[in-house]
C-alpha cells in the first residue's frame, strides 16, 4: 500500500508542476497596452470591494492586491482632483453622445498616461420624443485608475523582498473603479464622497483585523454608502473568501465507462479535501470507495450482478479561469481491487486514470487497468458525474 501512495504523490505533483507553468504564461497579456492598462485585471487581486449609492447611481470599486493595502489607502477625493484637470480637456466629448466608454487612467509615472475605449460598436438604442428620434444611452461609464502606493517591508508579500537587507518600502498597484451613467458625471461628485468609502472600510476593517488578517487570502465584501453599512456579506468574519479556507467534507459521485468490452455504472463515496487556496485553480484529493457493477445473464436468463469494489486516491486541479466548454483537467488516480466478484478482473487488480477534460460536472478521463505489475493492461474511458 506504501508504494501505491508513492506513486500516487508523484504522478499528482508532475500535474500541478505542469498547470502551473501553462497558468503563469496564460495570466500576463501579450499586448502592451492591455499590460500597462489593464494588468492586473479587475478583480484579480485578493482585495475587493464595492461602494453603492456613491452619488445616486454611481459605484465605486476598490481592488487591492491584498488585504494589508487597505491601511495604506490614500485620500481618494484627492487622488480623483488631481486627475480632474486632465480629464476636463475630453469633458466635452463625453457628453456629446450616448455610446458608453471606459478611461483607464495611469497616475504615477513622469507623465499621466490615459486610455479611452468607447463601444461605439455595440448595437445602438434610439428613443421617439415628440416625434424627434433620439439616441438612449442605457450602459454605464467606467473610470478605472490605477495608482501605486508605498507598502512597507513588513506587508510585502514577496520573500525576496522580505530578504532583502534595504528597509525601504515597495511601491505596489492599486485600482479605484467608478461606475457612472456618463464619465462627465465624474465632476459632480460631491465634496469627500469617495473618502467616506475608504473611511467606511477602514472602520469596519480595523486595525486589529487587518493585523492579523492572512495577506494570500480572499477577501470581499459590498457596502451600502446610503445606508452606512456593509450588506454582503453581513458580518465581518465572513469577508474572508470561503475559497480561501481548507475544507475535508463526504464526497459522492457516479460514473459511467466503457472496460472489457461492455459499459459498465459505478458508484463512488468517501472524503473529499480541498485546499485553502482556490485563486488561480481548485486542488482536491479523494479517498473513494468505488462499486463498479457488472450485469450478465444465466442460462435461465436471469439477470446477475457482479460487484467488485475499489479503494481509490484520486487528485484533480481545476483551472479556475478558463472558459471553454471543455477544459483540460489535472486529473490522476489509483484504485486498488479489495472485493472481486465473477471473472471481469484478475487479482491484485489496479487502475490508473490520467488527466482528461471536464465541464461543469462531467469529466471525461481515459482508465488503465492491469493487474500484477503491469499484465493484462486494458484501457478504458470513463465518465464522471461530480455533485460538488
Amino acid at each position: 500500500m506504501n508504494k501505491i501512495i508513492i506513486c500516487f504523490l508523484f504522478v499528482a505533483g508532475m500535474a500541478t508542476a505542469l498547470q502551473a507553468q501553462n497558468r503563469n504564461a496564460s495570466d500576463i497579456p501579450f499586448n502592451m497596452s492591455e499590460y500597462q492598462y489593464n494588468y492586473p485585471k479587475p478583480g484579480a487581486g485578493k482585495a475587493r470591494f464595492f461602494f453603492y449609492a456613491v452619488n445616486n447611481s454611481t459605484r465605486v470599486i476598490i481592488d487591492l492586491i491584498n488585504i494589508k493595502q487597505v491601511k495604506y489607502l490614500p485620500n481618494l477625493d484627492s487622488l480623483v482632483n488631481t486627475i480632474k484637470p486632465n480629464l476636463r480637456l475630453l469633458a466635452d466629448s463625453f457628453k456629446n453622445d450616448a455610446f458608453n466608454r471606459r478611461v483607464d487612467y495611469i497616475v504615477n509615472g513622469p507623465f499621466p498616461q490615459i486610455r479611452i475605449r468607447n463601444y461605439d460598436k455595440e448595437p445602438q438604442q434610439f428613443v421617439v420624443k415628440d416625434g424627434n428620434l433620439n439616441q438612449l444611452k442605457t450602459e454605464q461609464d467606467t473610470v478605472r485608475i490605477k495608482a501605486y502606493m508605498e507598502v512597507t517591508k513588513e506587508d510585502v508579500l514577496s520573500s525576496d523582498m522580505k530578504n532583502y537587507p534595504s528597509n525601504k518600502p515597495e511601491m505596489q498597484p492599486y485600482f479605484i473603479t467608478l461606475i457612472l451613467n456618463n464619465c462627465a458625471d465624474l465632476f459632480q461628485l460631491p465634496e469627500n464622497s469617495l473618502q467616506a468609502c475608504v473611511t467606511k472600510l477602514k472602520t469596519d476593517l480595523n486595525a486589529s483585523y487587518i493585523a492579523t488578517a492572512d495577506p494570500k487570502a480572499k477577501y470581499n465584501a459590498s457596502f451600502n454608502m446610503r445606508t452606512n453599512k456593509m450588506f454582503s456579506p453581513g458580518n465581518l468574519k465572513w469577508i474572508k473568501n470561503p475559497g480561501s479556507v481548507q475544507e475535508l467534507v463526504p464526497n459522492i459521485y457516479a460514473g459511467f465507462q466503457y472496460t472489457n468490452g461492455i459499459f459498465v455504472p459505478s458508484f463512488s463515496a468517501g472524503l473529499r479535501y480541498t485546499f485553502a487556496n482556490r485563486q488561480n485553480s481548485t486542488k482536491r484529493i479523494y479517498a473513494m470507495w468505488e462499486p463498479h457493477f457488472f450485469f450478465s445473464k444465466d442460462l435461465l436468463n436471469k439477470t446477475i450482478t457482479d460487484r467488485n469494489d475499489f479503494i481509490t486516491l484520486r487528485y484533480i486541479s481545476i483551472e479556475t479561469r478558463k472558459k471553454e466548454s471543455f477544459d483540460f483537467v489535472g486529473n490522476v488516480s489509483l484504485g486498488y481491487l479489495i472485493r472481486k466478484q465473477g471473472n471481469w478482473f484478475e487479482p491484485n487488480t489496479f487502475k490508473v486514470g490520467i488527466p482528461g477534460v471536464r465541464s461543469g460536472w462531467l469529466q471525461l478521463e481515459p482508465e488503465f487497468f492491469f493487474h500484477d505489475f503491469l499484465k493484462g493492461v486494458s484501457p478504458s474511458i470513463k465518465l464522471t458525474i461530480h455533485y460538488e
